[in-house]
């Protein structure tokens, strides 16, 4: 039986992109793009269905070799940007000593989503001392309606705890046939107030993405293809559409996030950054232990429940215009040619026969400063001198990159350009790489000290532009560089490869609700698509916000990526070796469980040893010192973990962390508890667990 493919789309700014791929081994079968189309009635929903028909066509293939179609947009995010949001009703409610307080929180007036856009809300106040009724729900959601909500939020104070009444908010509103959305689907955290903002934004966002899920469900299903749809979410991950039908928020960043999935894929990135150039603008993401970096999203000065991929956007990328006041460079962007519907120079040949060249500067798009540069010639024609121009121009672009044109058309433009500025067109090129480059690098510098990375890392580059900039960028930096395989449909490759993810946040308290936030977690995942046997639990603890956190990860469909991509012991070893700057040789395996290797660390000059955990993709999941290694069959380490942690009391300041890696499973049983509730926690893992071997990391 021919092995079925994955299909991912990413809708871009220009283009919509759709590749065809086989996991096993990996290969691209397929490839084609179509313009987005954001100005048609059904939106981009219309471009997702035109690359996916256009795919099958081109390539001949049937529907029913369809095993997955998964698609990253930048729809979410656009919409805030551009305040193109309905009006959200706030139910809020709250109980006892706590109703002042829960109303003022609830509250939460007009938010400003971006400069001068704004998402209105109203606002109507339940109190729930004694209890909520249906009719009081409905009494509720009519008043919103009659205001001229057009989505609805449910929001009470402590409803992470017990969801009921948000709950029965929900299915009033599902009743009545109106988008709704309850703060304990969003979130584990207590804090009322980001909880509802973060559930206000969710809102705004539903009905245009119910709009798109079905727009694109349907059209397939007409189409023939009946296998999964998925959308990317901006921490990385894949969710089925019932939750873009419930949660769009979590797509914020999709596109970024597909595209860091792709590189992940390339490559095995221990530390570094990952810098995506599109035509518009780049974004910068961070590798750090083989995993990105994330953080929380904030909406303007807003923070939000809502973690993605911790990405910084520029405005600046290969299709970035020249800005002159007539003697000088301004700027480089952050228009770019594809604003302005302008071929690049270097793109186009024609230009070396075009006659009576000259230089002229224009505004690309109403109210923007009429300083961006263009060559025109004598029959009316024009061309954008970009950076990727720049680039071209100074033979700065490797012929098997993407970003790949004339040096003698980029030339003829930069001359031109070289005579208004008084030197030569090498030295014109030259200054406008160097300023893009510059922007970009500053940005990157902050990034690592923000994240305490240091100098010990690796520039990928990704996107259609990045052979244009990535190597200035990597140059400035003093690191070195590569471009990632098909970078110009890395996000659409990231789309098809990626996994299930799903997060279940709840409030720091007895571990005890670690084993069952783990199952729920696993759960969550399997109602999204994942494969049971594929899924994979990390459990973390976040101090700062009070949460502990359980994050399900499980393939689609098909098998996990190609197996040349699943590390051997050697690789995963220079993986630990690298992350902590020793020799690979100097490294003892502790342990191997199939998913997760275990690695001592020998003492270095003033450094305690350590222990480093390596997963199944090469990420470095774990530093750890002082730490104690138990491993062994569960019954094993469970009774050595009851020895080991009674008999020794002095040798902890107070309950050590235990850590316990099961199957696919890293469960951080973190201190801050009770030596009762560790243990049993535990054991009701331990007990539980099939493996032959497991291992727990205690102390560190």
């Amino acid at each position: 039986m021919k092995p079925r493919l994955r299909v991912g789309v990413d809708v871009g700014g220009t283009f919509t992109k759709a590749v065809a791929v086989r996991t096993r081994p990996y290969e691209l079968v397929a490839e084609v793009a179509v313009p987005t189309t954001h100005n048609a009635p059904e939106g981009v929903a219309k471009g997702i269905v035109e690359a996916l028909l256009k795919l099958l066509s081109q390539y001949n293939i049937a529907p029913e070799e369809i095993a997955l179609v998964a698609h990253s947009t930048t729809q979410a995010v656009n919409a805030l940007l551009e305040g193109d949001t309905a009006v959200v009703g706030i139910v809020g409610m709250g109980q006892g000593h706590d109703t002042l307080e829960a109303a003022r929180r609830t509250r939460v007036g007009r938010i400003e989503l971006a400069p001068g856009k704004f998402l209105e809300t109203h606002h109507i106040f339940v109190d729930t001392t004694e209890g909520l009724t249906e009719a009081q729900a409905e009494q509720a959601i009519r008043h919103l309606l009659e205001a001229g909500s057009e989505a609805i939020v449910a929001s009470e104070a402590f409803s992470v705890d017990d969801p009921r009444r948000e709950q029965l908010v929900l299915d009033v509103a599902a009743r009545l046939g109106v988008p709704a959305v309850a703060g304990h689907q969003l979130s584990g955290i207590y804090g009322l107030e980001v909880r509802t903002i973060t559930a206000a934004v969710n809102a705004a966002l539903l009905p245009k993405m119910w709009q798109t899920a079905n727009l694109v469900e349907q059209s397939l299903r007409a189409a023939g293809i009946e296998a999964p749809l998925m959308v990317m979410r901006g921490d990385g991950g894949l969710a089925d559409l019932n939750t873009l039908r419930r949660r769009p928020v979590l797509t914020l960043f999709s596109g970024p996030a597909a595209s860091l999935a792709g590189a992940l894929l390339a490559g095995q990135v221990v530390n570094g950054v990952f810098l995506e150039v599109g035509g518009t603008s780049s974004n910068i993401g961070l590798i750090r232990h083989g995993t990105p970096v994330m953080h929380y999203v904030r909406v303007m000065d807003h923070p939000t429940c809502v973690r993605s991929l911790d990405v910084r956007v520029q405005g600046i990328a290969g299709g970035s215009m020249i800005r002159t006041n007539g003697h000088k460079l301004v700027d480089v962007g952050p228009r770019s040619a594809h604003i302005a519907g302008l071929p690049y120079a270097c793109f186009s040949p024609d230009i070396l026969d075009a006659e009576g060249l000259r230089l002229e500067t224009v505004a690309p798009r109403p109210g923007d400063p009429d300083d961006y540069v263009v060559v025109q010639a004598q029959d009316g024609r024009r061309w954008a001198l970009t950076l990727t121009c720049a680039a071209n121009a100074l033979c700065l672009v490797s012929q098997e990159a993407y970003a790949y044109g004339s040096a003698e058309a980029a030339r003829r433009a930069f001359t031109l350009l070289g005579q208004a500025w008084h030197c030569s067109a090498e030295e014109a090129a030259r200054r406008v790489v160097e300023r893009a480059a510059q922007r970009v690098a500053l940005a990157i510098k902050h990034l690592t000290k923000e994240h305490k990375i240091g100098r010990r890392f690796v520039l990928v580059g990704g996107g259609g532009g990045a052979g244009a900039l990535v190597p200035a960028v990597a140059e400035r930096l003093g690191v070195s560089y590569w471009l990632v395989p098909h970078a110009e449909i890395i996000s659409s490759i990231g789309d098809a490869v990626a996994s299930v993810r799903e997060v279940v946040e709840r409030p720091l308290g007895s571990v005890a609700q670690a084993e069952a936030l783990v199952r729920e977690a696993e759960e969550a995942a399997i109602q999204a698509g994942a494969v049971p046997e594929s899924v994979t639990v990390v459990v973390e603890r976040d101090e700062k916000r009070g949460l502990l956190r359980a994050i399900a990860t499980g393939h689609v469909s098909l098998a996990p990526p190609a197996p040349e991509r699943i590390p051997t012991e050697t690789e995963a070893r220079a993986a630990a070796a690298e992350a902590v700057g020793v020799k690979p040789e100097v490294l003892t395996l502790l342990a191997d469980t199939g998913q997760f290797r275990l690695y001592h660390i020998p003492r270095r000059l003033w450094q305690s040893p350590k222990v480093a955990l390596v997963d199944q993709r090469g990420g470095v999941r774990l530093f750890s010192g002082r730490a104690q290694v138990l491993a062994g069959t569960p019954s094993e380490v469970l009774r050595d973990i009851r020895a080991l942690i009674p008999e020794q009391p002095a040798m902890w300041e107070s309950v050590p962390s235990v850590r316990l890696v099961v199957g696919g499973r890293f469960l951080d049983l973190t201190a801050g508890i009770s030596q009762d509730g560790l243990l049993s926690t535990a054991r009701a893992v331990l007990e539980r667990a099939t493996q032959e071997t497991v291992v727990a990391i205690v102390g560190g």
